[in-house]
């Protein structure tokens, strides 16, 4: 009896060795054969320079709220104007901008009673 349990081991471990074999080969041919990359074409944009003057900025400390749209830095208790789409099964949500882009009749400068 222990002599067929020996002889079973023994050619389980054979039997694993020879696939981590394979697989260390398999994964070696693919690694030094040359990566053919796909090029793919990305849409170039005609961005006037100052239209999105917010990403030259220096970085801001995390937690830093800013708004996607206009770069203007925003406290906690101001937030962004979305609006939300349904189509069908997905949703998405529209980002309109904040106080300052999407109400420009309000300057940035005055302190509101939620920065007080």
């Amino acid at each position: 009896m222990n002599t067929i349990l020996y002889i079973s081991g023994l050619l389980i471990g054979i039997a694993a060795f020879i696939y981590i074999l394979s697989i260390y080969e398999k994964a070696r041919v693919k690694l030094s054969s040359p990566v053919q990359e796909k090029k793919s074409e990305v849409p170039s944009f005609n961005i006037e320079d100052g239209t999105i003057a917010f990403n030259k900025r220096p970085a801001l400390p995390p937690g830093t709220r800013i708004c996607p749209l206009c770069g203007s830095s925003l406290t906690k208790y101001e937030g962004l104007y979305a609006n939300k789409n349904i189509r069908g099964d997905s949703a998405s949500l529209i980002i309109m901008g904040c106080k300052y882009c999407f109400k420009e009749s309000e300057n940035s400068a005055i302190p509101k009673k939620s920065q007080l």
